[in-house]
């Protein structure tokens, strides 16, 4: 099998990624690990829900112990309005 390097660039606060949550992503100082990255989940959008509800039901069916989702990391960006 064969994957796709995907190269990120940094965005500013007001920027949104456009992730594939289907792309992997591997790090060097990170060995043995694949990562992938969702689009996030915008406050009131229902799409990402399901991209990401798909995604995890497809990888929760994996028969394959390497191809299962083992963790999620969730984050939290909070942002003070006096800040900006």
């Amino acid at each position: 099998m064969t994957r796709d390097v995907v190269c990120c660039r940094s965005l500013t606060l007001s920027q949104r990624g456009e992730h594939d949550i289907d792309d992997e992503l591997e790090f060097s100082n990170h060995t043995g690990y694949v990562f992938h990255d969702s689009r996030g989940i915008e406050s009131g959008a229902t799409e990402e829900v399901d991209i990401l509800q798909e995604f995890i039901r497809r990888k929760a069916g994996e028969r394959r112990l390497q191809s299962k989702l083992h963790a999620i990391w969730f984050g939290l960006l909070c942002v003070h309005d006096d800040e900006y």
